[in-house]
């Protein structure tokens, strides 16, 4: 009997997948010609797994999906994100959308309203696990709006950037009492997350939630993932985490070559660029990271004072606005080669920015990530 059991989930599980899924798209507020995709869901860019046109105002994809999985519906040139659950089944996707443009040189995005989704029971689970966010989203304004008037004194005496104002504003009684608003808030964003985890920790489920409620990984979410169930954390989504939680050693490991075209318009290869150079450092960044940004002075110095050595650095942008891009090069005077290609950052499973490798003349890693002082010492070692 419970063989003849087992042979109809297995059944049951091969007629699910053989159906496959078809995800029907209704959109308003977007001309016809409009480029859709259908890209994974993961913590870098990748490629999509299927793109349509939006014809008479509809789309439709189709496939198949081993389980549930999460897909971003992207709009234009990745003009528009909504995340959706994809399951073998049919799904009807509905919305209405509109264009906003945030500054002058930002290239509009589509704004989603009135979004519907019928026929995936696990986007329906996805969204009611993700609430919490709109939750803790409404008590983060509401503890700034209820202590608005420090924190412009706040604002204010940073700044002036002077020392004795933001010290004379950190000994006000209202800004302890917003001190304590803001741990207090901290402390409840880490309780509800725990929350949500624990409830999701035997399934894929729980490492997907942890890719949607973390902005990042670090060392410290090791024993959240290590309190999950073998299965979650041998799930699609648990091996994705995993690589983010334990990154590999990867000195030493030749880098995957690459093509792209410059501002010269040229075609270059990673080859092309390490044609006669000892070290070469690869630089994924964006015009509106700040911590990009903050990096710069010390790559300038680094490439004054090793450049006729044989150091070269090549960045690659994955700004979407090409203009913002040519603009923040132009402003920070970069010398050295610019490119502007996600695909490159996909390759190289670029999960934030700055994200920097430097190699050697063989296309060999010999540092990732090092930045200002680490940098400067470990080219003194190989070119000094």
């Amino acid at each position: 009997m419970k063989n003849i059991l087992n042979l109809l989930a297995l059944v049951l599980i091969v007629t699910s997948c053989s159906q496959g899924y078809t995800l029907k798209g209704k959109l308003s507020g977007v001309e016809d010609g409009t480029k859709i995709a259908l890209r994974p869901y993961a913590m870098y860019d990748v490629k999509p797994v299927a793109e349509t046109v939006l014809k008479n105002g509809e789309f439709t994809f189709a496939g198949v999906v081993e389980e549930p999985r999460e897909f971003f519906l992207v709009i234009g040139e990745k003009q528009g994100f909504y995340t959706i659950m994809i399951e073998n089944a049919v799904i009807q996707f509905n919305a209405e959308l509109s264009l906003s443009k945030s500054g002058q040189n930002e290239i509009p995005r589509y704004d989603f309203k009135n979004v519907t989704v019928s026929g995936s029971d696990s986007h329906n689970y996805l969204q009611n696990q993700l609430a919490v966010r709109k939750e803790l989203d409404k008590l983060y304004v509401e503890k700034d709006n209820k202590h608005k008037e420090v924190l412009s004194l706040m604002s204010q005496a940073r700044a002036s950037k002077n020392k004795a104002k933001i010290d004379s504003v950190n000994n006000l009684d209202e800004y302890k009492e917003y001190a304590k608003a803001e741990k207090h808030f901290f402390e409840t964003v880490e309780k509800r997350y725990n929350e949500v985890f624990e409830a999701n920790k035997e399934t894929f489920w729980g490492p997907l939630m942890m890719m949607n409620l973390f902005s990042y990984f670090t060392p410290d979410q090791r024993g959240l993932f290590e309190g999950m169930s073998e299965e979650a954390k041998n799930s699609y989504y648990g091996k994705m985490v995993y690589e983010q939680l334990y990154p590999a050693n990867r000195t030493g490991e030749k880098v995957p070559d690459f093509s792209v075209v410059g501002i010269d318009g040229k075609k270059h290869s990673l080859e092309s660029l390490l044609k006669g150079k000892k070290a070469l450092l690869i630089d994924f960044w964006a015009s509106w990271c700040g911590p990009c940004k903050k990096e710069i002075p010390h790559l300038k110095e680094d490439y004054k004072r090793f450049a006729e050595k044989g150091f070269e650095i090549v960045s690659i942008s994955i700004d979407q606005d090409e203009k913002a891009w040519l603009k923040a090069v132009d402003k920070l005077e970069l010398q050295w080669p610019n490119f502007r290609d996600s695909e490159v950052s996909a390759l190289y499973k670029v999960s934030s920015v700055p994200t920097m490798y430097l190699i050697n003349n063989k296309g060999e890693l010999i540092g990732e990530n090092l930045r200002g002082e680490a940098l400067t010492k470990k080219l003194e070692e190989i070119l000094d």
